[in-house]
């Protein structure tokens, strides 16, 4: 595969304007949450059991610590008011 003949795309996203959460607006039945805002599965192998519905960030594959707060990666972006290109 010849990288250099590849082609970029840029992906906008709408992040939540609250400045740890993911957690936007919402209805009746509840907020909205950043589609990047996942729940997943962590496994480490045979070193460790897995850890099941574990938050993560897929936009920039971060592991949450706790559900619906906002990444290291994603404050820092929001807060310059920069774009951010990520690698995937």
């Amino acid at each position: 595969m010849n990288f250099e003949t590849m082609t970029r795309i840029t992906v906008e996203h709408n992040v939540s304007p609250d400045e740890n959460n993911c957690t936007y607006g919402g209805d009746f039945y509840g907020k909205y949450v950043c589609k990047y805002h996942r729940r997943r599965n962590r496994t480490h192998g045979k070193k460790a059991p897995t850890e099941y519905h574990v938050p993560k960030c897929t936009l920039f594959n971060v592991w949450l610590k706790e559900d619906y707060v906002k990444c290291e990666e994603c404050r820092d972006a929001c807060s310059d008011g920069r774009q951010v290109s990520v690698a995937h």
